[in-house]
């Protein structure tokens, strides 16, 4: 049976980037695809049996891309905050990391997948360990997402971590995809990323577009990146390029091409940002976390117009310490303004842009991100009869609206890939609260000392 959505508007911008506008619009969705999108007076008029879903004081947009999280880490949130990267990761995360489990990752994710859906996200993009059980939390859920088995040179089998990606990739028929999560330049070493590069780029170039996997890395994310990297490959007995920045050193060892996902690029040069635009890199900014983090911000004014495969990203929930990406929209269109005192370097369309296809095109997900016709059908309906969302007038005060109102609180409907997942603010009350219960039990194992 079909499903008819209907709205008062609805916003979005189509695969070549231009922004569409609709006054009165319905959606008519057929199994997981967008069949029709228009007037709803004219998309209705085909269709006989179906289900409904909308009214006409809601606003429909495309489902929300998180481009770069630790899904899991739900687990570690309100833990060890208030500190600089290095210490937080080196004496408080990766200590709690080495006592997970694999139910501890599947609750922890199970959480991050409900928080993300009841803000509008559609989609995630999460590096973390065990991530056959995130991809089954993925499944059980409902959401869509991209897993990876990170990579640190020394803890895991490279091998392995390849064999697994290839096998979670576009598994439940296409909801879930995988990448190779090589953790970063300080904790892999040349060598490893090489011979995974030569894996993922001979793969790609044999299999269908649909089966081509990336390769999702943190770059250029603390401002000692290339020391810490140098120190830990001669540790190994790796020799270390003369380079001058983390570009380059992905440059210099081939990595720089369409198949590379970077989160962070926070330390970058102009040059750094036109070779990553040269290239085709895509790029994951997540401004919250760095900032919460201290780790400075990335050059987003400098990038927004240069790099096109560019995505916003939340971070793990242990760094931000929210999934909901709407506080991640409203703080980046705010805090460039008042950094540079320019009011008009990062637009309210910009974060529009950023939360959907922009998000898309960073992960190379063909048919998410937009409401044109043949998309997959995730979309949001917006309560707009919210005092916070009043006056709703136009494509400017909706988008207006996006960047510097909305919270979360207004999601009233989310359909992933054609189904209801959130119907009138509701997911299942009894799932939530079996998942905060096993994720504070966990939580709190997790947290005590080995001789308590």
């Amino acid at each position: 049976m079909e499903l008819v959505i209907r709205g008062k508007y609805a916003l979005y911008f189509s695969s070549d980037l231009k922004l569409h506008f609709i006054e009165d619009p319905g959606i008519v969705v057929e199994q997981e695809r967008i069949v029709n999108i228009g007037k709803y007076s004219e998309v209705k008029k085909d269709v006989v049996g179906h289900d409904k879903v909308g009214d006409e004081n809601q606003l429909l947009i495309p489902g929300l891309i998180n481009g770069h999280t630790h899904l899991a880490m739900t687990l570690f949130r309100g833990i060890a905050d208030d500190l600089p990267l290095n210490i937080w990761l080196q004496d408080h995360i990766w200590p709690m990391e080495r006592k997970l489990t694999a139910e501890d990752v599947y609750y922890g994710a199970k959480l991050g997948a409900i928080e993300s859906l009841l803000a509008g996200v559609t989609t995630i993009n999460s590096m973390y360990w065990y991530p056959e059980e995130e991809a089954k939390a993925i499944k059980d859920t409902l959401i869509r997402g991209m897993v990876g088995p990170p990579v640190i040179s020394g803890m895991n089998n490279l091998k392995n971590s390849l064999s697994l990606a290839t096998k979670l990739h576009n598994s439940e028929k296409g909801r879930v995809r995988a990448a190779l999560s090589l953790h970063s330049p300080y904790t892999v070493t040349i060598s490893d990323f090489v011979e995974a590069n030569e894996y993922i780029l001979n793969r790609n170039q044999e299999c269908e577009d649909v089966d081509k996997l990336l390769i999702h890395t943190h770059l250029a994310e603390p401002e000692d990146e290339l020391t810490q990297a140098k120190k830990f490959n001669l540790n190994k007995n790796e020799d270390f390029p003369d380079v001058n920045s983390s570009v380059e050193l992905m440059e210099k060892i081939g990595l720089l091409h369409e198949y590379l996902l970077t989160a962070h690029c926070i330390h970058v040069s102009r040059e750094d940002i036109v070779k990553l635009r040269k290239n085709k890199v895509r790029v994951i900014v997540n401004p919250l976390s760095n900032s919460k983090l201290g780790n400075h911000m990335p050059p987003l004014d400098k990038m927004i117009r240069k790099i096109e495969n560019l995505g916003l990203g939340t971070d793990g929930p242990a760094s931000n310490n929210t999934l909901n990406i709407f506080d991640t929209v409203r703080y980046l269109a705010l805090f460039y303004k008042g950094l540079l005192s320019d009011p008009e370097v990062i637009k309210a369309k910009d974060t529009f842009w950023l939360a959907t296809i922009g998000g898309a095109k960073a992960l190379r997900w063909k048919g998410i991100g937009s409401l044109e016709q043949d998309s997959l059908a995730d979309i949001v309906t917006i309560d707009l009869k919210k005092p916070h969302l009043t006056p709703a007038i136009s494509s400017d005060s909706l988008l207006s609206h996006f960047a510097y109102s909305m919270n979360g609180s207004e999601i009233k409907n989310v359909i992933v890939n054609g189904k209801i997942v959130i119907k009138n603010y509701d997911f299942d009350s009894i799932i939530i609260e079996k998942v905060l219960e096993e994720v504070e039990k966990k939580t709190l194992r997790l947290l005590k000392k080995e001789d308590d």
